[in-house]
């Protein structure tokens, strides 16, 4: 411990480096806790937006394609709408099944 400036000739040197010690604690356990929360969180959200535009685009890819094998079987105008009900009806039966696993029901 620090003595007073009387009775410690380096007691200015002590003290400086007990302040400097102490302010790396605090910022050891405050601002590096801090900066990893924030890291985790930007790219926690980052990676959320791009996984839903990667689902997005991977969707209208399934949609286009099913138009196009389609469209060798019916006319084009009536592929679109069979394509966008053979998509919605796999989305809603995927839905469904998710919900029903959502409160561990079979």
């Amino acid at each position: 411990m620090a003595g007073t400036p009387f009775t410690n000739p380096d007691w200015a040197e002590e003290t400086t480096e007990q302040i400097d010690r102490l302010v790396g604690v605090v910022r050891d356990r405050v601002t590096n806790n801090i900066i990893t929360v924030v890291r985790a969180v930007v790219f926690g959200l980052l990676g959320a937006l791009l996984g839903i535009a990667i689902v997005v685009i991977g969707l209208i890819l399934v949609t286009r394609g099913l138009q196009v094998l389609i469209s060798l079987v019916v006319s084009d105008e009536r592929a679109v709408y069979v394509s966008y009900l053979l998509v919605g009806v796999i989305l809603v039966v995927g839905g469904s099944a998710a919900m029903r696993r959502r409160f561990g029901a079979s």
